[in-house]
């Protein structure tokens, strides 16, 4: 693997850094692109696998968009963010904990019945998204899940790495090829895949990726939609 796939999550941290600091800083300010908050669709995802006694481990919780919108239907999240000055749009309820720490230094004694990595794994190298897949299956209950969404190469793996006249600043990602991110979680223990095309086919500006949502179960009951 190359020196640029490596760096991939020491640029991104960098990145969302530099945004949680900024003046501008503002609950929508971790979607990139224009008009691309999708978290009521992403909610109303994550709800058909959870219950009012789920459990819910939200890893890369950000602004807390997708967060404030599911703690009502669930019995609680830990949301795990490394910016504080992101966690402060979180809602500050007994049914929310907020932890400060990067996915690599967060570590639990818990088992929770859903993790969810909503616009994260893009923003780590093949190397490390094996090591979080084998980390986290290890704090699911038995027949808990792990729902990845973000976009993922459709024929390849596109990476990208340098400046983004868009967001007009440097930027690093690499949407790994679909099958390839199913391997991977497969390898680390989820014998059970699922690749749901979550959004609306406008969603989708690129030809070459496309956002998916992985659930991956240790159980195949898992995958089963649970009713509120």
């Amino acid at each position: 693997m190359n020196d640029s796939e490596h760096s991939i999550n020491a640029k991104a941290l960098s990145f969302f850094e530099r945004m949680a600091t900024s003046g501008q800083c503002n609950q929508n300010s971790v979607k990139l692109a224009k008009n691309s908050d999708y978290s009521d669709m992403d909610v109303a995802f994550l709800r058909k696998y959870t219950t009012r006694e789920s459990t819910v481990l939200d890893l890369g919780a950000g602004t807390g968009l997708i967060v404030n919108k599911l703690y009502p239907h669930v019995k609680n999240i830990v949301a795990v963010e490394p910016f504080t000055r992101f966690t402060r749009f979180i809602a500050a309820t007994e049914g929310i904990t907020v932890v400060h720490q990067t996915v690599s230094e967060f570590t639990t004694t818990a088992k929770f019945d859903l993790i969810s990595l909503f616009g994260l794994m893009h923003y780590v190298d093949e190397s490390q998204a094996k090591e979080i897949y084998t980390k986290y299956i290890k704090y699911l209950k038995r027949e808990g899940i792990m729902i990845i969404k973000n976009q993922f190469g459709l024929t390849e793996d596109i990476t990208i790495n340098g400046y983004s006249e868009e967001l007009q600043e440097n930027y690093s990602a690499q949407y790994r090829q679909i099958d390839k991110e199913v391997r991977l979680l497969r390898e680390a223990g989820f014998g059970h895949v699922a690749v749901v095309d979550i959004y609306p086919k406008e969603c989708n500006r690129w030809n070459n990726t496309h956002f998916f949502a992985l659930v991956a179960a240790k159980q195949p009951q898992g995958l089963q939609p649970r009713t509120n």
